[in-house]
């Protein structure tokens, strides 16, 4: 998304980032490998969008 000016919209990647973060916690801890991947992968682009320059996923959620 962007505002009015064209800019991306860096509230709602940060609000994307969080939630996608959750939910890779949750579905690591149920082993759904597949679905955690995706979740990160759309992690890491929320994270982009923020101007982060984040690597990985924090791990600390992942089961092993």
């Amino acid at each position: 998304m962007a505002d009015q000016s064209g800019n991306p919209n860096h509230d709602v990647a940060d609000y994307i980032s969080t939630m996608t973060a959750q939910l890779a916690q949750m579905a690591a801890a149920e082993n759904l490998v597949l679905l955690t991947h995706l979740l990160e992968m759309a992690w890491l682009e929320a994270e982009r969008l923020c101007g982060r320059d984040s690597i990985t996923p924090p791990r600390r959620f992942l089961n092993g």
